[in-house]
């Protein structure tokens, strides 16, 4: 048996300290306005990632590093080095980030990404640490997880930003952080609304000022956490699309071929030739 596939990959969380995942593509691969709902940290461990947002480009090699802020919006491309592209990701509570950010009021906020490149072997043991906090709660004690995922928030701010647990959410964030909660629901726009708490022609104005549609965002959440699972688990297709709402296998990977422009199997199958 492949030694690859004979390990359980999945998601990953510990309450109060955060949830981590190893994200593992077979082929390179270009994501088009892809939205991270969580202040994330992703650590490149082999290939290289491109993060595009404006006319910023940030090219990260391994052991280089990314602060995302939660919301922020950027195309990604993933290259393979040697059929692989390997990846790890914390997002670490938020009670972590408002335990920290009272000692650093005068640090920038993390708006869209902040590039930690070049940082070193000790910054690659605290994220290991990190990992390992959340991952083995039987092995590592609440306030030893705690201190090694503050750490890792400590090292954010020796680059001079902080994640802020004050963030503004537009009605658009709202929403999608409410699907993401429970994606396979059968979800309206009343449902949303009522959550909401305003009435469903006025969320829909909300929307529309923001250049959304309930539709859009409903499917954009779905497929950005079916693609991410693809990535870091080894759940089958058919079992994550039934686990973003879709009782179909087939419905759904037209969905996501439409949404990323490459099938759900392009992630796991085998590497394809490099054009020349």
């Amino acid at each position: 048996m492949n030694s690859e596939t004979s390990i359980k990959r999945t998601v990953i969380s510990r309450e109060g300290v955060g949830t981590t995942a190893s994200i593992l593509t077979r082929n390179d691969l270009f994501i088009g306005k892809f939205v991270t709902d969580h202040p994330t940290l992703i650590l490149v461990r082999r290939g290289k990632k491109t993060l595009l947002t404006g006319d910023r480009r940030v090219e990260l090699l391994p052991g280089d590093a990314v602060a995302i802020a939660a919301g922020a919006a950027c195309d990604v491309e993933n290259e393979t080095d040697g059929g692989q592209f390997e990846a790890d990701w914390i997002v670490c509570a938020r009670s972590l980030i408002r335990k920290i950010e009272p000692d650093f009021p005068k640090h920038k906020r993390v708006q869209g990404i902040v590039s930690m490149q070049g940082l070193g072997r000790e910054f690659i043991l605290a994220f290991e640490r990190g990992l390992q906090a959340i991952r083995e709660p039987k092995v590592i004690p609440e306030l030893i997880a705690v201190h090694r995922a503050c750490e890792l928030l400590h090292w954010l701010a020796n680059t001079g930003y902080v994640f802020r647990s004050d963030e503004r959410a537009d009605v658009q964030r709202k929403v999608r952080l409410l699907i993401g909660a429970e994606p396979d629901r059968k979800w309206t726009s009343q449902d949303i609304a009522g959550l909401l708490a305003m009435s469903e022609a006025t969320f829909r104005r909300k929307l529309a000022k923001e250049g959304q549609t309930f539709s859009e965002i409903l499917v954009d959440v779905r497929m950005s956490l079916a693609l991410s699972l693809l990535q870091s688990t080894n759940a089958s297709v058919s079992s994550i699309a039934y686990q973003v709402g879709y009782e179909s296998a087939s419905r759904f990977s037209v969905r996501f071929k439409k949404r990323f422009g490459f099938s759900p199997m392009v992630i796991r199958e085998e590497p394809r030739p490099r054009s020349t």
